[in-house]
């Protein structure tokens, strides 16, 4: 399937979206909610490597059925200068609280939490884990408190702060995303109620899902996973990224009668666009 048959199934996602809520003609935009989402990638066969994605359920109020990174809204808490010192001093930049963020977001979503465990033995880590995990799902703590409880650290993460993705103007619900590549570590994940199914696959293979219509995805998603394409090897898409200078990308959303296209800065059309 060509380029053009990909491009229908993400206008499908954004042409549900739109549905979901819109501004009017000539109505002010809505702020967008800083948020932060994270590509957790493993090394697979031959030097390749697979990233992870969980599928929305097909009642969410967000991206209904779409497979999307683990991620979400930045909280006021992720800045706590305890999660600070946890991070590496190269780590995200003026991000570190979008990346405390996303790693807040992929463990309570998947139980995947990449920190060095210190002072047990993998087993009870492990236990010790889930029951803190079970206590920030059920609002008993907040990940700092859990961090601290624990004796985590992330200083041997390999993560790099590599992309950021602003919603189109017209949609009442808005997003302004910090995305980072970070080295996985862990067994599978245990979902919660937020998603209804994982994959783990190569960005050349997922994006093969796309165009058979088995992987529906929004565009910042699909374009995430074409740039992850391009590379060999996870060490090799980690130290080109990390030496990216970010500049926010607000995707636009042409809509013309049934048509619904997403649009990012020099496609044809994109200045035009509301």
């Amino acid at each position: 399937m060509t380029g053009g048959g990909k491009a229908a199934r993400v206008e499908q996602i954004e042409r549900q979206e739109f549905a979901r809520g819109h501004i009017a003609p000539g109505e002010q935009p809505v702020d967008p909610r800083p948020a932060a989402t994270i590509v957790l990638a493993r090394e697979a066969d031959r030097d390749r490597f697979e990233v992870l994605l969980l599928r929305r359920p097909d009642t969410a109020r967000f991206a209904a059925g779409a497979y999307v990174f683990p991620g979400g809204v930045i909280d006021e808490a992720d800045g706590d200068t305890a999660l600070q010192q946890v991070l590496r001093p190269d780590h995200a930049g003026a991000e570190r609280a979008a990346l405390v963020a996303a790693l807040r977001e992929l463990f309570e979503e998947t139980g995947l939490l990449p920190a060095d465990q210190l002072g047990a033995s993998a087993a009870q880590a492990d236990t010790a884990v889930r029951r803190a995990r079970a206590r920030l799902l059920a609002g008993e703590i907040d990940f700092s408190v859990l961090v601290t409880e624990l004796v985590l650290t992330f200083r041997n993460l390999e993560a790099v702060y590599f992309s950021r993705w602003i919603t189109p103007r017209q949609l009442t619900r808005r997003y302004d995303t910090r995305f980072f590549l970070a080295r996985g570590t862990g067994g599978p994940p245990e979902l919660t109620g937020e998603h209804t199914a994982h994959i783990w696959a190569s960005p050349c293979a997922a994006l093969e899902g796309l165009r058979a219509g088995e992987l529906p995805m929004l565009y910042p998603t699909w374009k995430t996973l074409e740039a992850l394409a391009g590379f060999d090897t996870l060490r090799g898409a980690l130290e080109s990224l990390g030496r990216r200078k970010v500049e926010p990308i607000l995707a636009k959303l042409e809509v013309r009668g049934d048509r619904f296209l997403p649009l990012m800065p020099g496609d044809p059309g994109y200045e035009e666009a509301p």
